[in-house]
């Protein structure tokens, strides 16, 4: 009787184990599927932001995070002055919900 109970608690910690493995599994799926789409927007953004302002075509990724904080050091400092006038950010919050709510299926 006892083999049997352990037999049945020992299928059980299989099962959950499973069960464990399936939403880590799923859990992974997700993300990379999530930041597939942050990718893509990321390009999207960049190549828009890139036609628009030209100048930045001249900056070059480095090889450490110190060289391309300092080769992308004016470009951060411009967007932080777009991102401080509270008029643009607002007229760009208004532009994409007037977007979304004339497309939204796209």
């Amino acid at each position: 009787m006892a083999s049997n109970i352990d037999e049945r608690i020992a299928k059980e910690r299989e099962k959950l184990e499973q069960l464990k493995r399936q939403k880590r599994a799923q859990e992974a799926r997700e993300k990379k599927r999530k930041d597939a789409i942050n990718k893509d927007r990321w390009m999207k953004i960049g190549i828009i932001f890139e036609t628009k302002f030209q100048a930045v075509s001249q900056l070059t990724p480095r090889r450490t995070k110190a060289e391309n904080d300092i080769e992308f050091a004016p470009l951060t400092e411009f967007i932080s002055i777009l991102a401080g006038d509270m008029g643009i950010v607002n007229k760009l919050n208004d532009m994409l919900t007037t977007q979304k709510q004339n497309n939204p299926d796209v």
